[in-house]
């Protein structure tokens, strides 16, 4: 029994009397049920000295006489300070009469044990004066007439503390889930919801209840399932421990709803699967912008691929059903609000027929398309109506197959966007919902309006096409009936003063009118073709006829031309060629004429005494030539300008119709080349140009840009 011996004094009654009856026994015989008996006993005494639980006796009064090394530890005090002293060291004070009263009647009582605090848990408190929760029992036997309590207590602390990060846990957990702006739901190994929060509900548009009792393929569109499966199965199976998918629901009104779904398997310690945990983010608006803007990155072109305004409004009405509408009208008006041209489209035969009847029996007039369609061509302002009310498709009273046929049309939701260019009303989108139930709102409107702005643009550019390419007409003809009324007078003149100058001279009184008027026609002449050329430069008709010519003889011979203009006004004129200058390939005349209207313009603004030159330098298959000058120059913003026709530097100077420099960059492009301009203020400018050299024989001629 050396086991059972308490680590203080042998003061405890309990302890004496054992010794009495181990020593009574020692005295005897050793028999086999006396050995079973002392093992037995050595066996108790090494549980209880080594138990982790506080094993504690007390005597009737209620004093300690065993504390084994569980309660040391548990209690802070050791063994010789706890024996013989009464229970309530071990309690706190608030608790210690409650806790001898209960001791005393379950002493008194028929109960040999009971487990202590079954009504709430027991405090303890430690020697430091510290309070601790614990779980206890208490047992009564008797010995040797005496009765003997035995209490065993287990600190519960840890214990508590985890169930209580538990349940901070859970409830947090439970909060989250709960709360969460993301939809959530647990989902069963059968596929049925398990539980789902606010979120998810508000994504499919079911209650909770309705919610867990369906499964997620019941709401999943039946397009997107395969792959959600497959997913699914990937899980079971190990292959990936979450995925991420766009996928749809079906809401509970039976449209498709996109969503963003992560999906994840929890699993016992076992590895065995438990559930699924599935999180939804609904990115319909996030998809729809998506679509949008497809929707008018393809628009665009399609829109700008035709100038005709009655085929882009055509284009409008296939790019809006059945993306934007179930059917739609798109009228086209003048500047006096008549109906020019109208379109209709429609996503069912029906719808398209009945539009079709709709318009073919009744005038195009706006005022009869509705009091709303009206307004919009009036103000230029969009409505929408998310719901459609009668007064939407309101007629007169006495148009009953009108009423009819737009009753046919069932429409539920519409859009009256006007087409709007330069602050200019030409027309209005009409778009209607009907079989697909769909509601518009602000989202739509705005995407309504892109379209209508970008249709809007390319009708009103076409119409202005339309105004140029008619502006364009009439100035050819313009040009034609000059070109032919004025040159047969002109040539007249000509003709009657050259044969004037060849009579005898005592003929000759007027030599000198005479002189002038040949040099008005001839500037006439050059006027007139001046004119011709420009006009067959922007309808692309300049055309050039190219030969073999020998650049130093074109040189001097525009040089040549010139000489008796520079000589009048003390200009020296200059040339500087390459010795075995190459052939160029190249119109005569018009080159030629290039030069001439260069080396005039250089003469024209060169002061007296000032100084003209022609430079020429091969540059790979081109030959770059250059015409100098001394003159006063060009100021820098003028630059971008001298090749734009009739333009000149200042506004009101005779010094031409401004044509020169534009027709020498007609010919210059004609003939594949490059033409620009370097000057400075005072310093002159420097008029420079490439044209085509003839290759080499058994060379192709490389085409021109």
């Amino acid at each position: 029994m050396r086991g059972l011996r308490p680590t203080g004094p042998r003061k405890s009654s309990l302890w004496a009397r054992l010794r009495r009856v181990r020593l009574r026994r020692a005295t005897r015989s050793t028999t086999p049920l006396e050995k079973s008996l002392r093992l037995a006993e050595a066996r108790l005494a090494g549980l209880i000295s080594t138990t982790v639980d506080a094993i504690i006796c007390i005597d009737s009064h209620q004093r300690i006489t065993l504390f084994n090394e569980g309660a040391e530890h548990i209690f802070g005090y050791t063994a010789p300070e706890a024996l013989g002293r009464p229970l309530d060291l071990l309690l706190p004070e608030r608790y210690q009469g409650a806790h001898q009263r209960h001791i005393q009647q379950f002493a008194a009582g028929d109960q040999a044990s009971r487990r202590m605090g079954e009504r709430r848990t027991i405090i303890g408190r430690r020697k430091s004066g510290g309070e601790f929760p614990a779980e206890a029992s208490i047992s009564k036997v008797e010995l040797d007439g005496a009765l003997l309590l035995t209490v065993i207590l287990r600190d519960i602390s840890a214990r508590m503390l985890a169930e209580q990060e538990l349940r901070t846990s859970e409830e947090r957990f439970r909060t989250a889930f709960a709360d969460a702006p993301t939809g959530m739901a647990l989902v069963g190994l059968d596929d049925r919801f398990l539980s789902v929060n606010t979120a998810m509900c508000d994504i499919v548009g079911y209650t909770p209840g309705e919610l867990l009792a369906r499964t997620f393929r019941d709401i999943t569109w039946p397009e997107d399932l395969e792959q959600t499966l497959q997913y699914r199965q990937r899980l079971l199976s190990g292959e990936v421990h979450s995925y991420q998918l766009e996928k749809r629901y079906i809401h509970q009104q039976g449209h498709p709803v996109s969503i963003l779904l992560t999906g994840s398997l929890v699993r016992d310690p076992h590895g065995k699967p438990l559930h699924f945990i599935a999180q939804a983010q609904d990115i319909s608006q996030r998809k729809k912008l998506e679509r949008a803007q497809h929707f008018l990155a393809e628009a665009g072109p399609r829109l700008a691929s035709s100038l005709d305004p009655r085929m882009t409004i055509s284009t409008v009405a296939g790019l809006a059903v059945p993306a934007l509408a179930d059917w739609c009208i798109v009228d086209l008006v003048d500047e006096h609000g008549q109906v020019q041209a109208v379109e209709a489209a429609a996503a069912s035969p029906e719808k398209y027929e009945c539009l079709r009847e709709l318009l073919a029996t009744h005038p195009r007039d706006p005022s009869l398309q509705g009091e709303v369609v009206a307004r919009v061509l009036r103000t230029g302002h969009a409505v929408l109506l998310p719901e459609s009310p009668e007064a939407a498709v309101d007629v007169t009273a006495e148009d009953g197959h009108r009423l009819e046929l737009l009753h046919r049309l069932r429409p539920v939701s519409g859009l009256i966007v006007p087409l709007r260019a330069r602050e200019q009303t030409l027309g209005a989108v009409i778009l209607w919902t009907s079989e697909s139930g769909r509601r518009y709102g602000e989202s739509d409107l705005a995407l309504a309006e892109a379209l209508a702005s970008r249709a809007a643009l390319a009708i009103d550019n076409a119409r202005l096409h339309e105004k140029s390419e008619l502006a364009t007409r009439l100035r050819d003809e313009v040009l034609r009936v000059v070109a032919h009324d004025l040159r047969t007078p002109l040539n007249v003149m000509a003709l009657c003063t050259a044969t004037l100058m060849k009579a005898p001279l005592e003929q000759r009184t007027a030599t000198r009118t005479l002189e002038t008027l040949r040099k008005a026609a001839d500037r006439a002449n050059r006027l007139i073709q001046d004119l011709l050329d420009v006009a067959r430069m922007e309808s692309g008709h300049l055309s050039v006829e190219r030969t073999a010519v020998e650049s130093t003889a074109l040189v001097q011979e525009a040089l040549d031309l010139h000489g008796t203009l520079a000589q009048q006004k003390s200009i020296q004129l200059s040339r500087d060629l390459p010795e075995q200058a190459p052939t160029l390939l190249v119109d005569h005349d018009r080159v030629i004429q290039i030069l001439s209207n260069l080396l005039g313009n250089a003469i024209k603004f060169t002061p007296e005494g000032g100084h003209v030159s022609v430079q020429a330098r091969p540059e790979g298959a081109m030959m770059r030539f250059s015409v100098r000058d001394t003159g006063q120059g060009i100021p820098p913003e003028h630059l971008a300008h001298v090749f734009e026709p009739f333009w000149q530097a200042q506004a009101g100077r005779k010094e031409g119709a401004g044509l020169g420099l534009a027709i020498v960059k007609g010919l210059v492009d004609a003939h594949g080349g490059r033409l620009w301009v370097e000057s400075s203020p005072g310093l002159g400018s420097t008029f420079s140009f490439t044209l085509p050299t003839q290759p080499p024989a058994g060379q192709p001629r490389a085409q021109a840009p």
